[in-house]
């Protein structure tokens, strides 16, 4: 006599591959990694034991759509805030850098061999005067040619890479009898 469990095993049946199985050339199956199902807003309703959309966070304080209180939502917001508080003003830094090279540089006559040494004490002036005013989060690159007046003329150029909506760049050139110094400040604002 046959018993049901028996006559189960009699007949060969093959379980459909599941959804994390695949079918490879050669007929095989290859399993693939499980990945988490994060269910929805109205699955998540539905779940037994779910708090609903109406529910509160602390009692009294009504949440956001993120599930964050009010002041931790404004929290949030400044620590990941994109723009500067206090944007870099163009103009107020080229009347720095005019009223610095005006001081070092008026009654100066062009000489070869220090000019380089100049530049680089030029910079260094520049560069504490800007950051005095105040400008956080802001990455500032001097950048000080000098060289002496002649009928030539003189092209100076740059490239970088930037944001146009928050980094930006101040510049001056100063000329007197003997020499003319251009000075460029850059100014990339960094997260």
């Amino acid at each position: 006599m046959e018993t049901g469990r028996d006559s189960v095993n009699a007949h060969w049946t093959f379980p459909k591959p599941k959804s994390h199985h695949r079918r490879s050339k050669s007929g095989a199956f290859r399993h693939l990694p499980d990945t988490p199902i994060k269910p929805t807003g109205s699955q998540q309703a539905q779940r037994p034991g779910a708090r609903g959309r109406n529910d509160t966070h602390d009692k009294g304080k009504p949440r956001s759509r993120t599930g964050l209180g009010a002041e931790e939502t404004q929290t949030m917001e400044s620590a990941l805030e994109l723009q500067p508080r206090r944007i870099f003003s163009a103009e107020e830094v080229s009347k720095l850098i005019k009223s610095i090279l005006e001081k070092q540089l008026q009654d100066s006559e062009y000489d070869a061999t220090g000019s380089q040494q100049r530049a680089l004490e030029l910079v260094q002036l520049v560069k504490e005067a800007v950051k005095s005013l105040g400008y956080e989060r802001y990455k500032l690159v001097c950048y000080i040619v000098l060289g002496p007046v002649s009928q030539g003329a003189l092209c100076c150029c740059s490239r970088s890479v930037w944001s146009p909506t928050s980094d930006t760049y101040a510049e001056f050139v100063f000329r007197n009898q003997s020499l003319f110094a251009l000075c460029i400040v850059y100014a990339g604002y960094y997260e």
